[in-house]
């Protein structure tokens, strides 16, 4: 009789505390990433939410996942007017610090939630936005299947993200992700682990094809992606 083969090995973010590490570093998570990016991380959700916003309709209810500190949800407020945003994320502390940004006129709403398990109904959203959020998923075809569920029919899924890359990016990925990143964030956050997460995360992430292919699998039936300025240190996956 053949032996068992051993469960494989859990991934990055199941052995990774993904809530509290985002928690401890909500108070200067966005100075960082302005520091680390140099300001490029707010051209890049601006790109992304172009997709979204042509197909959403007047006055639409949009979901952030992984809203974090509400720099998307704010964007999609201000370019939107009308629209309500319902801005999910599990570390709260996040939301917290972002609802202090939030314009008065806006109508974003956060909710503390988990993308394994949205807390709403079926088909009711108009489109659905996740930057930086998808790489820190446990199970990513749960994750998918919920928010293929809470869509309406024909309504775009845009996902903005740091995947692995399918070719060589010596600078990125051996010099500065391996190197220069986990320093200033550790000199920016005073967390010197959460900025070594980042780029393991990426380096333990699927590449985008493979992540259009496990949303044709989720249901989603026009799927493509592109990459982003610069040298495709972010890209971009639209499905609908």
């Amino acid at each position: 009789m053949p032996a068992a083969s051993a469960p494989p090995p859990p991934s990055l973010a199941a052995r990774t505390d993904v809530r509290g590490m985002f928690d401890r570093i909500a108070g200067r998570y966005d100075a960082a990433n302005r520091v680390m990016s140099a300001g490029v991380d707010k051209r890049w959700r601006k790109q992304a939410l172009l997709p979204l916003l042509e197909t959403a309709g007047a006055a639409p209810c949009l979901l952030d996942l992984g809203a974090g500190t509400l720099d998307g949800s704010i964007e999609i407020a201000r370019r939107a007017p009308g629209a309500r945003v319902a801005a999910a994320d599990f570390a709260q502390q996040m939301l917290r610090v972002g609802v202090g940004k939030v314009p008065a006129p806006a109508c974003v709403a956060p909710h503390g939630a988990d993308g394994h398990h949205l807390p709403y109904r079926a088909q009711v959203f108009d489109g659905a936005f996740s930057a930086f959020c998808v790489r820190n998923l446990v199970n990513r075809p749960q994750a998918f299947a919920e928010l293929r569920r809470v869509l309406k029919p024909g309504a775009r899924l845009v996902v903005l993200e740091f995947f692995r890359p399918e070719r060589p990016r010596f600078f990125f990925d051996r010099l500065y992700n391996k190197h220069i990143l986990p320093l200033v964030g550790w000199a920016v956050t005073g967390d010197r682990d959460a900025y070594r997460y980042l780029p393991d995360s990426i380096a333990a992430f699927a590449s985008r094809r493979e992540v259009q292919g496990e949303l044709e699998a989720a249901g989603f039936a026009s799927v493509t992606g592109r990459e982003l300025f610069p040298a495709g240190v972010a890209s971009l996956v639209v499905a609908q």
